[in-house]
Protein backbone atom coordinates (compact mmCIF):
# COMPACT_ATOMS: atom_id res chain seq x y z
CA UNK A 1 0.00 0.00 0.00
CA UNK A 2 2.88 2.16 1.02
CA UNK A 3 4.26 1.79 -2.80
CA UNK A 4 0.96 3.15 -4.10
CA UNK A 5 0.59 6.26 -2.08
CA UNK A 6 4.24 6.88 -2.79
CA UNK A 7 3.52 6.32 -6.73
CA UNK A 8 0.43 8.58 -6.43
CA UNK A 9 2.24 10.78 -3.76
CA UNK A 10 4.91 11.67 -6.87
CA UNK A 11 2.31 11.92 -9.49
CA UNK A 12 0.54 14.00 -8.18
CA UNK A 13 3.29 16.52 -6.77
CA UNK A 14 5.34 16.11 -9.82
CA UNK A 15 2.66 17.35 -12.22
CA UNK A 16 2.31 21.00 -11.45
CA UNK A 17 5.89 21.47 -11.51
CA UNK A 18 6.49 19.28 -15.35
CA UNK A 19 4.15 21.80 -16.24
CA UNK A 20 5.66 25.05 -15.28
CA UNK A 21 9.42 24.09 -15.48
CA UNK A 22 11.39 21.71 -16.88
CA UNK A 23 12.76 19.18 -14.52
CA UNK A 24 15.78 17.20 -14.68
CA UNK A 25 16.22 13.54 -14.37
CA UNK A 26 18.82 14.36 -11.37
CA UNK A 27 16.21 16.18 -9.70
CA UNK A 28 13.81 13.40 -10.25
CA UNK A 29 16.25 10.74 -8.95
CA UNK A 30 17.06 13.11 -5.76
CA UNK A 31 13.33 13.55 -4.93
CA UNK A 32 12.44 9.36 -5.12
CA UNK A 33 15.27 9.46 -2.82
CA UNK A 34 14.22 11.41 -0.57
CA UNK A 35 10.77 9.95 -1.00
CA UNK A 36 11.82 6.26 -0.36
CA UNK A 37 13.39 7.51 2.94
CA UNK A 38 10.89 9.23 4.27
CA UNK A 39 8.37 6.21 3.72
CA UNK A 40 10.74 3.54 4.28
CA UNK A 41 10.29 1.81 1.28
CA UNK A 42 12.48 -1.01 0.00
CA UNK A 43 12.48 0.29 -3.90
CA UNK A 44 10.23 2.42 -6.18
CA UNK A 45 9.96 2.73 -10.04
CA UNK A 46 8.87 6.00 -11.99
CA UNK A 47 8.45 7.15 -14.91
CA UNK A 48 8.15 10.68 -16.38
CA UNK A 49 5.56 10.76 -19.70
CA UNK A 50 5.75 14.32 -21.59
CA UNK A 51 3.87 14.62 -24.85
CA UNK A 52 3.45 11.57 -25.38
CA UNK A 53 7.02 10.68 -24.91
CA UNK A 54 9.04 8.82 -21.92
CA UNK A 55 11.46 11.14 -20.79
CA UNK A 56 12.55 9.53 -17.67
CA UNK A 57 12.47 6.17 -16.59
CA UNK A 58 14.49 4.92 -13.83
CA UNK A 59 14.21 2.17 -10.68
CA UNK A 60 15.24 2.41 -7.56
CA UNK A 61 16.16 0.82 -4.77
CA UNK A 62 15.21 -3.55 -4.34
CA UNK A 63 12.31 -5.71 -5.59
CA UNK A 64 13.11 -7.54 -2.37
CA UNK A 65 14.96 -7.30 1.23
CA UNK A 66 15.79 -10.96 0.95
CA UNK A 67 16.90 -11.30 -2.74
CA UNK A 68 18.65 -7.89 -2.98
CA UNK A 69 17.55 -7.48 -6.40
CA UNK A 70 17.97 -4.06 -8.11
CA UNK A 71 14.48 -2.60 -9.23
CA UNK A 72 14.84 -1.08 -12.72
CA UNK A 73 12.21 0.62 -15.03
CA UNK A 74 11.10 -3.45 -16.14
CA UNK A 75 10.17 -4.08 -12.61
CA UNK A 76 6.43 -5.40 -12.46
CA UNK A 77 5.16 -4.82 -8.81
CA UNK A 78 1.96 -6.45 -7.66
CA UNK A 79 -0.71 -3.42 -6.97
CA UNK A 80 -3.87 -5.66 -6.89
CA UNK A 81 -7.14 -3.36 -6.88
CA UNK A 82 -5.15 -0.45 -7.07
CA UNK A 83 -5.31 0.71 -10.39
CA UNK A 84 -8.72 2.03 -9.26
CA UNK A 85 -6.60 4.66 -7.44
CA UNK A 86 -4.09 5.09 -10.50
CA UNK A 87 -7.14 6.09 -12.48
CA UNK A 88 -8.68 8.46 -10.45
CA UNK A 89 -5.83 9.89 -9.62
CA UNK A 90 -5.08 10.06 -13.66
CA UNK A 91 -9.30 11.54 -13.74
Amino acid sequence: MKNIFLTSLLLICLAPSVTLAQISSPQIDSLVAVALLKFKLVGAAVAVVKDGKVIHSNGYGLTDINSKKAVNEKTNFQIASNTKAFTTTAL
